[in-house]
């Protein structure tokens, strides 16, 4: 569906557009390029979404994604308040700023995975590769080796398959979940192990 000019229809930001539908904004980019939402160009060259396809998408988004983003919000406080992280011996060189970062960066990788999760026949590896290497660098500027960057991504991949398992038993459309969840995290892994030996090396 290429770019079209603006009507009596209404139409969104990609910021507007992207945040109503809880995915990334690459990920809408992609989606109109493939003809899934109408667009057109304002004279400055950006964007704008159509409100009645952008609402259609939402309405047949993957059923269950806004309650996995809550659940793992959730997950991730509970992990905080348990201890579970100060008792980690590297979590005492993470700063204020660093653990700010390490939030925002967790609830990108959400959103990321959400977007995924809704649209798994997109190439996702540019997505994956920018989380690998933003886990790397918060890894790198903390001081954590690998194996220590390995154990933190692990307590947050625990926080995430709990939020799975939470979403399974409220409905069965989270079963189905399991397996591509696993494969997102382990390449986002992947890619931050080779982010830190590339800086390493």
């Amino acid at each position: 569906m290429p770019d079209t000019t603006p009507s009596a229809t209404r139409w969104l930001t990609l910021h507007e557009a992207s945040a109503r539908l809880d995915i990334h904004p690459g990920t809408l980019r992609d989606w109109a390029d493939r003809g899934r939402v109408r667009t057109f160009r304002t004279p400055g060259g950006h964007r704008r979404f159509a409100e009645e396809d952008v609402n259609a998408l939402s309405a047949k988004s993957a059923p269950g994604l806004d309650l996995f983003l809550s659940a793992t919000v959730g997950q991730a406080r509970l992990a905080a308040r348990s201890g579970r992280l100060a008792s980690e011996p590297w979590y005492s060189r993470f700063d204020e700023a660093a653990k700010v970062r390490q939030r925002e960066l967790g609830l990108d990788l959400v959103r990321v995975l959400i977007g995924y999760l809704g649209d798994t026949e997109k190439g996702w590896s540019d997505e994956i590769r920018e989380l690998g290497e933003r886990y790397a660098k918060l890894a790198g500027d903390v001081g954590l080796s690998v194996g220590e960057s390995l154990r933190a991504f692990h307590i947050f991949e625990g926080v995430v398959r709990s939020s799975v398992e939470q979403l399974s038993a409220a409905q069965a459309g989270g079963a189905h979940l399991e397996r591509p969840v696993s494969w997102f995290l382990n390449e986002v892994r992947v890619a931050m192990v080779e982010s830190l030996n590339q800086a390493r090396a």
